[in-house]
């Protein structure tokens, strides 16, 4: 629901970042536009005029805003510029209703203003790859979403020398951030839309859209006496504007922080205000979300049955259930609701749903890969059969021609016995050569299958052995961890049942329940790291470095040139040697100081690691678990590594990769 919520606030974004944007005083701008149309005879400033109408009435009536923008369109038919911007105002018409033609909108926009090179054209083209770029996240493409506001919304915005356009992409990138649940990354980026808002003293609007974000990302940091700051400034910004669609996520964050103060009841009231104040294309998500806040509140408060109500309610709604996520939060708030009012059949069938969905999300991919597993091997074991078989064929075909020479010869010999005996001499040394030159190419193609069959295998292996550890990593976060979950759940509804000093030893157990839940998670976490999946294997490998360092540790993480592009397995592979590489480092050669570089040329990957360490015996210790699970890994990637080790003076350790499709 928090992706859901992020991508309603990015939607607000585009409309404030259009050239058209729409202030807090909406009445006095559709006004101002009004008399504009009624007061000019030109063309132009008409078009202009009905382009600004057209943000007024899309969360209005869609159809007068398509008026609108046909009005502006047949004005703009002299003025090639105002032509080509009337796609951008398309693209933002169409954007709740059909993404598709929005998108294709958006393109002809672009497609048009690249001939025009005014200030006006590059703040145009700057909206135009703003929301393009909102397409890609609203499509689940967050990475595409940053990349085309770095690469191609803020490079034209600086062109503009527009620096709200800027500080308006500072918080989309911020709110994809939170989209990822990098919370500590977006924090940045708001604070520096937040900076060059209030220096340039930019719109209102675009201030409080920027410190809402904030607002409700300093929650997610746990930093709420910074959240209520900006719950405060909005609060200031907003009061001469009662009725601003800004309110509902205003209310949001204020009824965050009244939660984490467990002052229940006003946060209670605060999530009511927001849905009250939800408006626009997209108030049914707003209120939504609101609701699904307010019945934590309501849980916290033991306001049991009128949280119940609203989770029946949310439970019919066809939207909502359609997101697994959002039906295993409806489960198991019924659980918790049915608990707390002691009716624990219902609670335990609610609880017992939410169990199922939560191993079902998964359940499916796990047969998924033990079938494909299985398949491969049983693939490896008929291969291996035919090339047996085939074998045996060419030794029985070898002995029969050898067979045959030698009666051809006693044959020969006995009809001419001097010079058939010269010639079956000759003959014999020169099928011996022959023969000898076969078995020894018969023993280098047994010996290449052999090797061929080792990869194979050693291939099978690496993949399973990652597949148990994604399976193991999903069991113990969904399945373990939900059970604790019930566990806290069920001791939680009994606290309040049971004597005070009986109460205190439980919720001791309780905090230990939440920190067997937390150690779960990071057991998890290395077991498949999720910025790997996520990120990359260069935001991986640098988190992992940055993991290890402490104070008597010092990690030089370098990264050049390495390509996102490379498929997951093989980025696993390199994950895991590098890990492997880092862990023998501080567990066995008691390094303090380590550089670690990792590089890519075309089709070969290079990692380079150096260690002040106490270094190593090659020949006595290179052949343990660690360094033969890297020649592994490095030997399935078709690599080479070198070792250079000095007594007391440390280790050097040079691995060349193949990483080509």
């Amino acid at each position: 629901m928090t992706r859901l919520l992020n991508l309603i606030a990015l939607f607000v974004i585009i409309s404030l970042c259009c050239k058209a944007q729409l202030p807090l005083d909406q009445q006095r701008y559709y006004d101002s536009l009004t008399t504009i149309l009624s007061q000019t005879s030109s063309d132009s400033v008409k078009a202009k005029a009905n382009y600004g109408l057209i943000y007024y009435w899309v969360p209005r009536d869609t159809a007068k805003a398509r008026q609108c923008l046909d009005e502006a369109r047949r004005r703009s038919k002299r003025y090639p510029f105002l032509h080509a911007i009337s796609y951008a105002h398309e693209g933002y018409l169409y954007y709740s209703s059909d993404i598709d033609r929005s998108d294709a909108a958006f393109a002809t926009a672009d497609s048009l203003l690249n001939s025009f090179t005014s200030r006006e054209a590059y703040q145009a083209r700057a909206n135009v790859w703003i929301n393009r770029a909102a397409i890609r996240q609203r499509k689940d493409d967050d990475r595409g979403y940053i990349n085309i506001i770095l690469n191609k919304a803020i490079p034209y915005a600086l062109k503009a020398g527009d620096s709200a356009i800027v500080a308006s992409q500072y918080v989309g990138i911020g709110t994809a951030f939170m989209n990822l649940e990098q919370y500590d990354k977006a924090e940045p980026y708001f604070d520096r839309a937040i900076q060059i808002f209030r220096s340039t003293h930019a719109q209102a609007s675009r201030l409080v859209a920027a410190l809402n974000r904030a607002g409700e990302n300093y929650t997610y940091l746990k930093k709420y006496d910074e959240a209520k700051k900006t719950v405060a400034a909005v609060k200031t910004l907003l009061a001469p504007y009662p009725e601003s669609e800004l309110y509902a996520v205003h209310y949001m964050v204020e009824g965050l922080c009244y939660q984490h103060d467990q002052q229940y009841t006003l946060a209670e009231t605060s999530f009511n205000k927001g849905i009250a104040a939800a408006k626009g294309p997209n108030k049914d998500y707003v209120i939504q979300e609101l609701l699904f806040y307010k019945v934590k509140a309501l849980l916290a408060n033991r306001k049991y049955e009128p949280a119940r109500q609203i989770l029946l309610e949310l439970s019919n709604d066809e939207e909502v259930m359609e997101l697994g996520s959002s039906r295993l939060e409806v489960y198991e708030g019924l659980a918790e609701s049915y608990a707390g009012l002691d009716q624990m059949k219902p609670a335990y069938k609610w609880m017992k749903q939410a169990r199922h969905l939560s191993d079902s999300l998964h359940e499916s991919d796990v047969t998924n890969d033990i079938n494909e597993l299985e398949m491969k091997y049983q693939r490896a074991e008929s291969q291996k059969e035919i090339i047996t078989l085939k074998a045996k064929n060419e030794q029985a075909a070898l002995s029969a021609k050898n067979s045959r020479l030698y009666i051809l010869l006693l044959a020969s010999t006995a009809l001419l016995l001097l010079i058939v005996a010269a010639f079956a001499l000759l003959y014999y040394r020169s099928n011996r050569k022959l023969l000898v030159q076969k078995e020894r190419s018969h023993q280098q193609e047994l010996k290449e299958i052999e090797q061929q069959q080792r990869l194979q295998f050693g291939q099978a292996v690496l993949q399973g052995e990652e597949q148990e550890r994604r399976r193991l990593a999903r069991d113990l976060h969904d399945g373990l961890g939900g059970m604790l979950a019930a566990v806290k759940l069920n001791l939680s509804g009994q606290v309040a049942t049971i004597a005070a000093e009986q109460g205190g030893e439980l919720r001791k157990t309780i905090g230990q329940l939440d920190d067997a839940v937390t150690e779960l998670r990071r057991i998890a976490h290395n077991m498949m790291p999720a910025n790997l999946l996520k990120f990359g294997l260069q935001t991986a490998l640098k988190d992992l470095s940055e993991s290890l360092i402490t104070d008597t540790l010092k990690i030089d993480f370098q990264s050049y040139g390495v390509e996102p592009s490379m498929p997951e397995q093989t980025q696993i592979h390199i994950y895991r040697i590098v890990q492997e590489l880092l862990a023998n480092a501080v567990r066995h050669a008691g390094a303090s100081n380590i550089i670690l570089q990792c590089s890519q040329d075309g089709d070969t990957f290079l990692i380079t690691q150096e260690d002040n360490g106490k270094g190593f015996d090659i020949v006595v210790n290179g052949k343990g678990i660690g360094l033969s699970n890297i020649r592994n890994r490095v030997g399935f990637l078709r690599g080479t590594m070198d070792i250079t080790s000095v007594m007391n003076e440390g280790t050097t350790i040079n691995i060349a990769l193949h990483v080509g499709q």
